[in-house]
Formats: structure tokens, C-alpha cells, sequence
């Protein structure tokens, strides 16, 4: 007859465990792994540790310094695929407060965006172009969308072809400013930030603070970057409906990035604030790299966003609006077009130890949006399903000009099918738990 004792926890714990005001405090000074790990302890303790965790991670609460409706923001993520990056998700998976920290959000290379300014203008937010922008918003996105594509060696404005050289993976930056209410401290002073991707938020993201060596323009080619600072400080992710943190462990438990071309002013003036922050530096090339714990950084392994590697924080969809579909004939998405997508770390050169990230651009007429992937025997077999959708789709096209945005009544888009390869794929090649 099996054991079926259930362990009790000490009675000062479980008295503990009842009050949220003591195991709150206590929980703010344990790591997420410790979290975790304390939740499998009892029916108790798993209880203690959701409720404090539903309190310490309400992206609703973080939101509202930037906006009085966090719920009509998200919604509006939810519509446009716009993701949150930058020193706020750092801080919501760290649960600390940086006062002087901005909010970045990334964009699809879209005609969308101009909701996204129009509706941090209705925020209170004013738009502060640069000098080579348009003065009006409306004015700059008509102008932006008309040369989208445009390579930026292409760029006439030499303080734009500066601004964006370091950023392949990046079309356009815009700020918006609220100044602070009457009587208000200068500090509550809130700027936002839109950046516009070339293909996908997460390329931009791999290359915001990275030196391309080859550039993505059709499906099925490889962009490779030398990724700067891959974890504390650029890769966690807050989309409409869940948070991402890409290196759980290199971030919120080693303190430890990984850096590449330190000697950038910019990127050193980076490493500066994270520094004063508590995250360590681990210099790129080094022969550091290929002693340190495989899981800190995953090199040499495919990732997707949204795989097991990756702390995945669900969010509450209460008052948030999901996507709707692409049109009448296709299937609105229950995920941000950002979880499907993937890269790698790689070795360039051992024992040196130079790590780049590789990752290929997926652009197709046959999905809604762009995405990257780390695995040319995934994307291989995405694109035999590409060309074969692709000729019946270019069918329902009242003619052979005719654009896709013009007949989206007839069109439909398969991006819901990503996830059925991906978990495939991920069986076949026994990559789900490597």
C-alpha cells in the first residue's frame, strides 16, 4: 500500500504562510528559481507563492506610470503585435523600480504604428521628431511607410544613417514626452520610445545593440549579428497576453550578460548603468565563456521564444481585448507573433570563445507577420509549406498585380500554423528538452 502521508510544514511557517503581509516581505528578497521551488513544497506554499506572485507581477500596475488605461495599451498590443523590451521588462521580471527609466516599445515595419503614436498622443504624450522627421505624426508614419524598405547606406540625412548604423534590425526611432502635472516633481516626467523594426521586433532586438556582418532580404537567408548584451539588458519581452525572459538564469539569478564591442561610447555608457545595477559583464570573445553553466546562455542550442528555456509569465486577460482575425478566413492567434519566433547562439572560434547570434528572417505573403528562426532544417521545411499555400493563395488575387493588402477579404494568412511545425519539428529532432 503506498504512502500517502501528506508532509506538514512547521507550524511557524504555516502561520507564516497565512499572513500575506509577512510572506510578501519575505518572497521580495528571493529569487524567481527560489519562488519556484518554495511553491512545491505544500498546498500551502504554492497557494502563498501565486498570490504573491499574481501581486509582484501585475504588468497592469507596472503600465500605469506611463498610462492611465494599462488595459486599453495592452489591447492595443494585442491588435498591432507591439512588445515592451528595454529597462521595463527588465524591472518587472527583477520586480525593482529604475525612477529614471523610459518605456521602449517595438513595432512591425507597418502602417499600424500610426495607432501606437496616435494613441500615445491621446495619452497626453507629445511628439518630439528628430530633425530629419516630420513635425506632425500623421505625417511622419505616411512618410516612413512610402520608403519603409530603404537600406540605410540609402538614407540622405546623415544624422539619420548615424543614428541607425549600429541598428540593422531597426527602420525608425520616435519619442514622445508627457511632462509632469502642474506642482509635480520633474522626475515624474515620462518619455517613450517607438522603435520600428525592419522585419521583426525580436531581429531588432538581437541587433539593438549589435554589429551585422550580413544583411536578411528573402526567405531562407541567414542574417548573422554579433550579439552585445543578449540577456540582463535586451532580451525579456512583454507582449499583450505574457512575459518572456529568454535567459532566466544569466538574469535574474547570475547577474550576468554577455557583451560584445564594450568599446562603443553608447554601449559603454550601457554597461555603466547596469553595472551600478548589480548585473556582471562577461567580455565576448573570451575562453570564460565555454567554462560557465551551459544554461546561463544555451549556446550552440535552437531557442524559441517561447520554449522551456525561456520564464514564461502569464498574464491576466481580464479587460484586455485579443487580436482579431487577419480576415474573414483567418484564424485569430491566441499568441503575440513574437513567441513563435527563434535564434541561436553560436562559436565563431574556440578557445577564443566569440559567440554571435544566428537567426534568419521569415517573410512570406502566406503569414500576417515576420519572424526569425535559429534552424535552417526548420525553416527548410517551413518554406515547402510556403510555396505550395503561397500558389493557391496568389489564386483568390483578383489579378496578378493586385497587392495582398488590397484583397484581404479573400486572403487568407497561416500563422496559426507555426506552432503545430515548431512542436513537430521539436519532436522529431528531440529538441524539446535539450
Amino acid at each position: 500500500m503506498a504512502d500517502t502521508t501528506v508532509v506538514q510544514p512547521p507550524k511557524g511557517v504555516a502561520r507564516t504562510l497565512q499572513s500575506h503581509t509577512l510572506y510578501g516581505n519575505i518572497f521580495a528578497h528571493c529569487s524567481p528559481r527560489s519562488l519556484l521551488r518554495f511553491r512545491r513544497v505544500s498546498r500551502a506554499a504554492q497557494q502563498a507563492v501565486q498570490d504573491y506572485m499574481d501581486r509582484a507581477f501585475n504588468v497592469n500596475k507596472r503600465l500605469s506610470r506611463y498610462f492611465r488605461d494599462p488595459l486599453a495599451f495592452r489591447s492595443l498590443q494585442a491588435r498591432t503585435a507591439a512588445i515592451v523590451s528595454g529597462s521595463f521588462a527588465l524591472q518587472f521580471f527583477d520586480r525593482t523600480y529604475y525612477p529614471e527609466s523610459d518605456l521602449d516599445i517595438y513595432t512591425h515595419p507597418e502602417r499600424s504604428l500610426l495607432d501606437v503614436g496616435l494613441y500615445l498622443q491621446s495619452e497626453g504624450y507629445t511628439f518630439e521628431p528628430y530633425s530629419w522627421q516630420q513635425g506632425r505624426w500623421r505625417d511622419e508614419v505616411d512618410q516612413l511607410c512610402t520608403r519603409m524598405n530603404a537600406h540605410v547606406d540609402a538614407l540622405e540625412n546623415e544624422d539619420e544613417v548615424s543614428e541607425l548604423y549600429d541598428m540593422k534590425g531597426t527602420r525608425a526611432v520616435y519619442t514622445f514626452v508627457r511632462d509632469p502635472t502642474p506642482g509635480a516633481p520633474a522626475a515624474t516626467t515620462r518619455k517613450v520610445q517607438i522603435i520600428v523594426a525592419r522585419s521583426t521586433p525580436l531581429r531588432a532586438l538581437l541587433d539593438f545593440h549589435s554589429s551585422m556582418s550580413s544583411a536578411c532580404t528573402a526567405l531562407a537567408k541567414h542574417a548573422k549579428g554579433l550579439l552585445w548584451i543578449p540577456t540582463a539588458s535586451v532580451l525579456n519581452i512583454i507582449t499583450y497576453n505574457a512575459a518572456y525572459c529568454l535567459y532566466p538564469l544569466a538574469t535574474l539569478e547570475a547577474y550576468t550578460s554577455l557583451v560584445l564591442n564594450g568599446g562603443n561610447p553608447g554601449k559603454v555608457a550601457a554597461l555603466e548603468k547596469y553595472a551600478k545595477r548589480g548585473w556582471r559583464a562577461i567580455s565576448n570573445p573570451s575562453p570564460l565563456i565555454q567554462y560557465l553553466n551551459p544554461s546561463l546562455f544555451y549556446v550552440g542550442k535552437s531557442r524559441w521564444v517561447c520554449d522551456e528555456h525561456t520564464w514564461t509569465v502569464p498574464l491576466s486577460m481580464e479587460g484586455v481585448k485579443p487580436p482579431p482575425p487577419s480576415s474573414p478566413s483567418s484564424e485569430a492567434l491566441s499568441w503575440d507573433p513574437i513567441a513563435e519566433c527563434g535564434w541561436r547562439l553560436a562559436y565563431l572560434s574556440i578557445p577564443e570563445g566569440l559567440v554571435i547570434a544566428k537567426f534568419g528572417i521569415v517573410a512570406t505573403t502566406v503569414l500576417r507577420w515576420g519572424y526569425t528562426t535559429g534552424n535552417a532544417g526548420y525553416l527548410g521545411r517551413l518554406v515547402s509549406f510556403f510555396m505550395s499555400q503561397g500558389r493557391l493563395e496568389h489564386r483568390k488575387k483578383p489579378d496578378e498585380d493586385s497587392r495582398v493588402e488590397d484583397c484581404t477579404d479573400v486572403w487568407t494568412w497561416w500563422d496559426e500554423t507555426l506552432p503545430v511545425f515548431r512542436t513537430i519539428y521539436q519532436a522529431d529532432h528531440d529538441l524539446m528538452s535539450d
